[in-house]
């Protein structure tokens, strides 16, 4: 092996951006005919930031220490190391990383992931690492890395290991021409209709009425409070979204994404890069000018606040699921025609869908529904999937997107909780919530209310807006210690995907209401409860437009909450 760090420093300035964060429109970094440093780790910039100017950091370690132009990172089974990737790196054909380990052979305790691919880094090169600097190289086109759009490094050490290693350097190296087709680059000038072809005014499916719902265009929503903590006209002064000039332009896709604020380029080009479909790109405008960087705190529906010290969580999901491009991207109704609802709304309207054949629409379910032994729900506890009775692939918290979850309880009285699921996606890309199913184990005392729930999106105008209709069940689980297992389908209606989607970096929830419990009126009891929650939940957010029928079939969930 050639020891990386003399070929590819020597000689090579680091070019400094104007401005911190660049979109795929470029790189900043240390770059030479064949090489693009990522980290060298000997800039004041870390951690908060690598070579190209995008976010970089590390977490979770037993030690860390950055000095000597080397990051040492001391791990007993846990810990992480990231780097962001926003550029555009299809003409490198190899990632290589300067590391020595303290004892050696330790990349069989290191999990790699490089965009959309996660491996053993022992399973993505024949090299090792040695207790002496040297370079450990992966062929990226060989590891299947979509090199277009990478958007991540991060190197993971929960293999239950032991040990240290440092890095000196981490590059993309080669001369490669390139893999996938790179993504189209947006900038200020660009008009929506240049950006997407297609693109129409109101109508039905690649159509999209970007100025809907804009500032003083509605009124109330439903639920407890009629505003969210950050309202959308705040966010149009503090993001220079041009509201006129969209309205003026939105109709003949004239209006340049330059006219649509500051924030919705960088979001537009990091959906790009992730391959996200653009006729979902379009139809989520009317909320990506609105969409903050950072991750909003979430209006919740009662009040006055009385919950519980004991919080678990959040936890990322333990099955490490991959990123999840849900595409087909449904197309979006923008009138009430039957043919289009039915697409859009194809949740909400299952019901009519099948003539309420097998529906109820019941507050308290009947004892053979709830006392039902065998309904596989009860196979979360085991960890199990109920509808395919598969192994759910992790020791906790399981989804089938990039998500982590915690939980609480509200006391609103004496007499009435609201059990709170909080979840933020972890993924680079959005997922729709229309027909997702989220299952968990809690406490009992749901069944005799179950129409009382909320679902909680700060990315709405009003927190009322698109608030969904529930299929929800109860069963219990362990009645020794009250316990039930809860499934709950979300089903929209009415109005728009960009209301029912969940934003990389943003948060949705869920509260469900219930009678008082008892049972739980300790420190400890409490703690194992919300723990209970978090680590019995799975999320399943819809594939392939299926409405996630079999869940609903598996768990005789069809009993309809309505609003």
């Amino acid at each position: 092996m050639v020891k990386r760090r003399s070929v590819l420093k020597g000689g090579i300035a680091v070019v400094t951006a104007s401005a911190v964060g660049i979109s795929v429109t470029g790189t900043s970094g240390a770059q030479s005919d064949d090489g693009l440093v990522v980290n060298d780790f000997e800039s004041s910039a870390y951690p908060g930031a690598n070579e190209l100017e995008e976010w970089a950091g590390h977490a979770a370690f037993d030690d860390a220490d950055l000095g000597d132009g080397a990051l040492r990172l001391e791990y007993d089974d846990g810990g992480f190391f990231a780097s962001t990737l926003l550029a555009d790196l299809s003409a490198y054909d190899r990632l290589e990383v300067v590391v020595r380990g303290d004892d050696g052979g330790e990349e069989d305790e290191i999990d790699l992931r490089v965009g959309n691919v996660r491996a053993q880094l022992s399973d993505l090169t024949d090299d090792s690492i040695g207790t002496e600097f040297d370079t450990v190289s992966i062929d990226l086109e060989d590891a299947g890395v979509s090199r277009s759009a990478v958007r991540q490094l991060r190197l993971d050490f929960w293999h239950g290991g032991s040990g240290a290693i440092e890095l000196e350097e981490i590059a993309f190296v080669g001369d490669g021409v390139g893999g996938d087709d790179p993504p189209q680059v947006v900038t200020e000038e660009t008009t929506l209709l240049e950006y997407y072809d297609d693109y129409e005014y109101g109508g039905y499916g690649d159509a999209v009425e970007i100025d809907e719902y804009f500032p003083g265009d509605l009124g109330d929503g439903h639920g407890d409070h009629d505003q969210v903590n950050w309202p959308d006209s705040e966010k149009a002064d503090y993001f220079n979204v041009d509201l006129d000039a969209i309205r003026d332009g939105a109709r003949d896709g004239s209006v340049t994404f330059g006219e649509m604020g500051d924030v919705v380029i960088d979001h537009v080009n990091q959906l790009e890069a992730e391959g996200f479909p653009r006729q979902a790109i379009v139809q989520l405008l009317p909320r990506l000018i609105f969409l903050p960087n950072e991750t909003e705190e979430l209006t919740l529906h009662n009040g006055p606040p009385n919950y519980w010290d004991e919080i678990y969580g959040p936890q990322e999901a333990t099955n490490d699921p991959d990123t999840l491009i849900q595409d087909p991207w449904p197309p979006d109704a923008r009138s009430y025609d039957p043919d289009e609802v039915a697409i859009r709304d194809r949740a909400h309207d299952q019901t009519d869908h099948e003539d309420w054949e097998g529906w109820t629409t019941a507050d308290r379910l009947p004892d053979d529904r709830y006392y039902d032994d065998d309904n596989p729900i009860r196979l979360l506890g085991d960890g199990i999937h109920p509808a395919t009775e598969e192994p759910l692939g992790g020791d906790g918290f399981t989804a089938n997107a990039p998500m982590d979850c915690r939980a609480t309880i509200h006391e609103e009285s004496n007499a009435w909780w609201y059990q709170i699921l909080e979840f933020e996606n972890l993924s680079p890309v959005p997922y729709h919530l229309n027909a997702a199913v989220i299952m968990w184990i809690g406490p009992s005392g749901a069944n005799g209310d179950l129409r009382t729930g909320h679902f909680n999106n700060e990315q709405r105008p009003q927190p009322g807006w698109g608030h969904p209709q529930r299929d929800v069940i109860e069963v219990v689980y362990d009645e020794e210690r009250q316990l039930s297992a809860y499934a709950i389908r979300i089903a929209f209606h009415d109005e728009p995907y960009n209301m029912r989607t969940a934003y990389p970096n943003q948060r949705w929830s869920l509260e469900v209401g219930m009678s008082a419990n008892d049972h739980f009126d300790d420190e400890q009891s409490r703690e194992e409860l919300v723990q209970t929650m978090v680590e019995s939940c799975h999320v399943e957010v819809e594939t392939d437009m299926d409405r996630n029928d079999d869940l609903l079939d598996a768990l005789d969930l069809r009993n309809r909450m309505t609003n």
